[in-house]
């Protein structure tokens, strides 16, 4: 689970800004809270806040951070410091997560001069009543020190490692720690954490932006939750009485597909086809699964027929017998059945942390006010997390929401943005926020005083 975020200078946050999972003070809807001897945390926050206040760039950073963690520096933030000062150019930009991963909790950040793509500083604390240094890492002093917490003969082989790469300004010492070290964590499985928190970033932690799907609808494939999930389709007031999946002849993607990709595709299926073979796979499994705009195949090899089978999608709606490919969905219905696998997750007890930008997009008001809604009356049985930016005002509900859960997003004259929690105004709890916050109540939102004065100006000129 996370339990806080915090970014300094990277696009438009200049001063280091904390977004946090930790409850407040409010009492309501406690049931809902993941709480242990330790802390309280949130399942779900929603953070507001005006077009080009920063919303967008805090979930940019994120991304940033996991990217350079699990796989390398992204080129194409080169620039991406907080450029409203010149001497941003040459001060590190920070990235910090504190996290939980079954019953510990470690804070993990790292700082990088992101004009050079050079790392600064790296550090490992395991958190909780008492602060234990795991490492904490000095690229320009060319050393990482290990705290007390190691025996030894894994601090020898620890040191080994750190000793080869300490000096490398482009790679992370856990990214490195996550590189063909299987046998390690094998071998010594008290220092195996290093790969669980590797993992929770490259597994647990799923950003999700507009134009990307969320899912691979591999939940609807799923025989043994089919009744459960459509009839939840159902209730979603999308106008789908039915699902089914129906098989195709591999011809069929050749009307979406060149025949020489199609081709190469198919080359590689043969070729995974065999390890699989090998390692004693079930009988039948999805092979794999495409998705290009409004179009989703799966494609799966029958052990029975000897042969490739594609398999696709179909919508039933009001009129019996009448069955709708998901291209012809609207984008809205599209979008929900990408969302549905929030409530999936939820109800099936996952442990990973959504984050998705812009989660009303394509979405009708109440659609999102009920997703939300269900999403919120499963999520006890988890430690599943949901955050997520909109401009949808319907969810600014302390009926819905509690204080803790509500965040904004607001920029500054200079052009800033901060980060703040309902929390803090100690709003009543039959306080109509979605009004206050349209009004201004607590900033972030546009400010249109010089942007339509067009009348006036118009009038000036004649």
């Amino acid at each position: 689970m996370l339990i806080r975020y915090t970014v300094g200078n990277f696009l438009s946050f200049n001063e280091p800004q904390e977004f946090s999972m930790i409850s407040g003070k409010g009492t309501s809807k406690s049931d809902r809270l993941y709480k242990d001897k330790k802390v309280s945390l949130l399942k779900i926050a929603a953070i507001f806040g005006a077009n080009a206040s920063g919303k967008s760039n805090l979930i940019d950073s994120m991304k940033f951070a996991q990217l350079f963690i699990v796989k390398e520096i992204p080129i194409q933030v080169v620039n991406r410091y907080c450029k409203l000062y010149k001497e941003n150019k040459a001060i590190p930009s920070t990235f910090e997560f504190e996290i939980k991963i079954d019953k510990k909790y470690y804070a993990y950040g790292f700082k990088i001069i992101v004009n050079k793509m050079s790392i600064v500083e790296e550090w490992l604390y395991e958190i909780g009543s008492k602060e234990i240094k795991i490492f904490e890492r000095s690229v320009k002093n060319k050393e990482i020190n290990f705290g007390e917490c190691f025996d030894k003969d894994i601090l020898t082989k620890l040191q080994t490692y750190a000793d080869s790469m300490a000096s490398s300004d482009t790679i992370l010492f856990l990214t490195e720690m996550n590189r063909n070290k299987g046998d390690l964590y094998k071998n010594h499985p008290k220092v195996k954490f290093l790969e669980d928190i590797y993992k929770w970033f490259e597994e647990n932690l799923k950003i999700n932006y507009p134009n990307e799907p969320i899912s691979h609808y591999s939940y609807l494939m799923d025989e043994k939750n089919k009744d459960e999930i459509y009839t939840l389709i159902s209730s979603l007031g999308l106008g789908i009485k039915n699902c089914q999946i129906v098989n195709e002849n591999i011809e069929y993607l050749e009307n979406y597909m060149p025949k020489g990709l199609l081709k190469d595709l198919f080359e590689d299926l043969e070729k995974n086809k065999v390890k699989k073979q090998k390692s004693n796979k079930p009988k039948e499994e999805t092979e794999i699964m495409l998705r290009g705009g409004s179009h989703l195949f799966f494609i799966k090899y029958s052990p029975e027929k000897e042969r490739y089978i594609v398999q696709k999608l179909q919508f039933e709606h009001e009129k019996e017998g009448i069955w709708f490919d998901l291209n012809e969905e609207s984008d809205g219905t599209r979008r929900m059945l990408d969302l549905i696998e929030l409530i999936i997750a939820a109800n099936y007890g996952s442990k990973s942390i959504y984050v998705i930008d812009e989660i009303d997009r394509s979405l009708h008001p109440q659609l999102t006010y009920k997703l939300i809604e269900s999403y919120l009356r499963l999520v006890d049985k988890s430690e599943l997390q949901l955050i997520f930016t909109t401009h949808e005002s319907h969810i600014l509900d302390l009926k819905l929401l509690r204080r803790d859960e509500i965040w904004f997003v607001n920029k500054n004259q200079e052009g800033e943005s901060s980060l703040y929690s309902l929390e803090q105004y100690n709003e009543r709890f039959d306080k109509k926020i979605n009004k206050a916050y349209l009004d201004g109540r607590y900033g972030a939102v546009p400010l249109f005083d010089e942007i339509f004065p067009m009348k006036e100006k118009m009038n000036e000129s004649l």
